[in-house]
């Protein structure tokens, strides 16, 4: 009976030992844009995450702030990686202000990775600044994030930012307009 009970948890460690060395595949995912405003400025706030089972290999934050009169968010939308294990996180913002006293318009996009030792954090800040008389402004945001290479196709028309920190990478492009 002994020998039977020992053979039996042989296997059972033998077997959850190896499952347990298996690494376990990575995949991202995002929360929704937090989005807030105010009379004079308009902030979106967008946090994704990449793991590894438990463990957070990556993550990235993105806070984009437009400044203006009658700021708004016109539309947010996330979109994942197809694949079954997903692998990057992409998040488009539009948003707009109308014009002011001053026609003073501006905006600033922030982004912090980190990997999962914590210690590695690459940050990045896109800024502009309008002084357009009558004129109503609109910035086309999108933030990919993740793992791997980034399913970004270069944009020459619009403003880039990008960096990278361990396995993770994540890329903000920032579109803007002033319409009379």
């Amino acid at each position: 009976m002994r020998s039977v009970v020992a053979a039996l948890l042989l296997v059972a460690v033998t077997s959850s030992g190896a499952a347990a060395s298996e690494a376990p595949a990575a995949r991202c995912a995002a929360a929704r844009p937090v989005v807030s405003s105010t009379e004079t400025a308009v902030e979106a706030r967008v946090l994704t995450g990449c793991t590894a089972g438990e463990l957070v290999v990556f993550r990235a934050a993105l806070t984009f702030r437009a400044h203006g009169t009658a700021c708004t968010a016109i539309s947010q939308e996330l979109e994942a990686d197809p694949a079954t294990e997903p692998q990057w996180i992409r998040a488009r913002l539009e948003l707009s202000c109308a014009p002011g006293e001053k026609g003073d318009a501006g905006s600033q996009a922030t982004a912090e990775l980190h990997d999962q030792r914590g210690t590695r954090v690459a940050a990045y800040v896109l800024s502009d600044s309008y002084a357009e008389k009558a004129a109503s402004h609109l910035w086309t945001v999108e933030f990919v994030a993740g793992l791997g290479d980034l399913p970004v196709p270069p944009d020459p028309a619009a403003r880039t930012s990008s960096a990278s920190a361990g396995q993770g990478s994540a890329l903000t492009r920032i579109d803007h307009q002033a319409r009379s």
